[in-house]
């Protein structure tokens, strides 16, 4: 048997030790099941001995579609997989120089409007934070369940934020694409607080809010965290890369809009802009550390009684 050409090994490259393991297993298992069919054949066996080579056969092949299944959702390209179940099901052991073929480019396009649609949840979840608050009388004392959720809806802006960067970075965003998406105006802040506050469903709003503060979102941006983390986009030791604006400014951006009116026609600057400018000037961080420790009391999630249906509507 000749071995599929190609273009590249992978002793050129650098593939994750995880990656490598569950390609093993795959072309291994695939391997193994191509032997058991091709014994059967070759034996004549009878039926019962064919029926027991069979459920072997499936038992592997079962265990392989599993493999797979984990190796995709650990960022292991297509071609891949399907090379070292080719491979395997040929007849051919893993070897450490064994070539692979280039991935597919990837869908630039879809992951720019992932990141669009990241940005646009930001800018959502300010706007519906800063309506809430604008709802709660002068008077009205925080309630445990809101300090809870208000701080990890903060924690999840933070989440989302960090992953919009670096998918925005890894995929090559220019200047002119990120700016047309980070940017915001103070009448734009305006619409969208007033778009919530303009006679909108109180209720509505406030399971908006609740949605928005749920530990899950944090949860899934995490996992997209990690897998860039898996192919060296993300980590403690990768700089950061030209970020959108952070959480920190569009809280206050869209908090501040209430209060400024919209700036007369021709004025210089944007109101918002000099107002939060002068209250960032401490040097306010806007770090965000994927590994931090949960949030003091975040287990009120499914601790205090009657709770967890108020936060998860």
């Amino acid at each position: 048997m000749t071995e599929p050409a190609n273009d590249v090994s992978n002793s050129r490259r650098e593939i994750p030790a995880e990656h490598v393991e569950l390609m093993q297993q795959i072309q291994r298992l695939a391997l193994r099941s191509g032997q058991l069919m091709q014994r059967m054949y070759e034996s004549g066996g009878d039926a019962a001995s064919a029926t027991e080579a069979i459920t072997r056969i499936n038992a592997l092949d079962r265990e392989r579609d599993l493999t797979e299944i984990k190796a995709r959702a650990a960022g292991v390209p297509a071609e891949w997989i399907d090379r070292v179940r080719t491979l395997g099901q040929r007849g051919f052991e893993w070897r450490e120089d064994q070539p692979l073929p280039d991935p597919a480019p990837q869908g630039r396009r879809r992951t720019v409007q992932r990141v669009a649609d990241d940005i646009e949840r930001l800018k959502d979840m300010a706007a519906v934070h800063t309506a809430y608050q604008h709802t709660r009388g002068p008077g009205d004392t925080e309630t445990g369940m809101e300090t809870v959720v208000a701080q990890q809806l903060h924690r999840n802006m933070e989440a989302v934020w960090m992953r919009a960067g670096r998918a925005a970075h890894a995929i090559g965003m220019d200047a002119g694409e990120r700016a047309a998406l980070w940017s915001v105006t103070s009448a734009e802040w305006q619409r969208r607080v007033d778009h919530y506050l303009g006679g909108r469903d109180i209720a509505d709003l406030h399971t908006r809010w609740r949605k928005y503060g749920d530990v899950t979102v944090a949860a899934e941006a995490r996992k997209s965290l990690a897998k860039m983390r898996r192919a060296g986009q993300h980590g403690p030791d990768v700089p950061l890369p030209d970020m959108p604006m952070s959480p920190t400014r569009m809280l206050l951006e869209a908090g501040t809009s209430i209060a400024i009116q919209p700036a007369p026609q021709g004025a210089d600057g944007d109101p918002i802009t000099t107002a939060i400018d002068a209250a960032l000037s401490d040097g306010t961080s806007t770090t965000w550390h994927e590994d931090a420790a949960p949030l003091p009391g975040a287990d009120l999630y499914s601790a205090a009684p009657g709770v967890d249906s108020q936060i998860h509507p």
